[in-house]
């Protein structure tokens, strides 16, 4: 046996449970199929060398539907990749494993497999598998601004509020058309939190010990800097849809809310940013 070639998940509805192994493994569903004959729906996830298999049954005398009866949702089975799945087989049976099947079988992903009895593993089904991997292209699909912004938040556990998203969905060249005098706006990209952004800054100002001052930093994220970090502005998100979003002005250990948000602060910098100095 080559290695583990993935290990199948029984679920109820392989839709769901798609949604939440994609973001668990922040990777999306690659391929669904139904295999007829063992009366199943599957979904494949892959991350990295790691393959997960969802499999809802498709009538009550499926072989699935029978273990989430017993046994509820949850790992069904193990498989390995082989060479030869016949010779795997021959191997197995001069070894005393008991088979659930006299020859190979066509099952999901377009591979021949065959299946050892729990009894001779521990109570653990395990899977052969004989067949090629899914073309290495569409492992994963290139993420949109839309995707990473839904990612941030999902990860975050915090909302971006409408105006700041709005901005953040700008063009890179809408973005610097803000800039002005010495003010950089950041892009998505550069979206991090005060923490990431300046705390090992020990420059003038030192800004080392703003995560110790600022109330709740982790939930603050820099989206300007005036004059390479004389000053920085940084928006608080919060957890819910919140009436608002207050804006700091950092300068090294100091900081003072100048607006309660972003669409606020923009109305102040366009109209004299001066006013956001501290």
């Amino acid at each position: 046996m080559n290695k583990v070639e993935h290990i199948g998940i029984a679920v109820n509805n392989v839709k769901l449970a798609g949604e939440i192994y994609s973001k668990l493994l922040n990777t999306p569903v690659y391929k669904t199929e139904i295999v007829e004959s063992e009366a199943v729906e599957t979904a494949f996830l892959q991350s990295g060398p790691n393959k997960i298999e969802l499999l809802q049954a498709l009538n009550d005398d499926s072989a699935i539907a029978k273990f989430i009866s017993k046994r509820g949702e949850g790992i069904h089975h193990i498989a390995f990749d082989v060479d030869d799945i016949e010779a795997e087989m021959d191997r197995l049976k001069a070894e005393g494993f008991v088979l659930l099947n006299d020859k190979p079988k066509r099952g999901a992903d377009n591979k021949l497999v065959c299946f050892v009895h729990p009894k001779s593993a521990n109570g653990v089904l395990i899977e052969l598998c004989q067949g090629n991997d899914y073309p290495e292209k569409t492992k994963r699909k290139e993420l949109t601004l839309e995707d990473e912004l839904s990612l941030f938040q999902f990860r975050n556990k915090l909302i971006i509020p409408d105006d700041l998203l709005a901005y953040l969905k700008l063009t890179d060249e809408e973005i610097d058309a803000y800039n002005e005098d010495m003010f950089v706006f950041y892009k998505f990209s550069e979206f991090k939190s005060v923490k990431e952004e300046v705390s090992d800054y020990g420059g003038v100002p030192d800004y080392r010990k703003i995560v110790d001052i600022l109330p709740q930093h982790q939930n603050c994220f820099v989206f300007a800097e005036y004059s390479i970090h004389l000053m920085v502005f940084a928006i608080r998100l919060y957890d819910d849809n919140s009436d608002k979003n207050e804006v700091y002005t950092i300068c090294g250990s100091s900081y003072e809310v100048v607006a309660n948000s972003f669409e606020e602060f923009m109305a102040i910098y366009k109209d004299d940013f001066s006013k956001l100095f501290i």
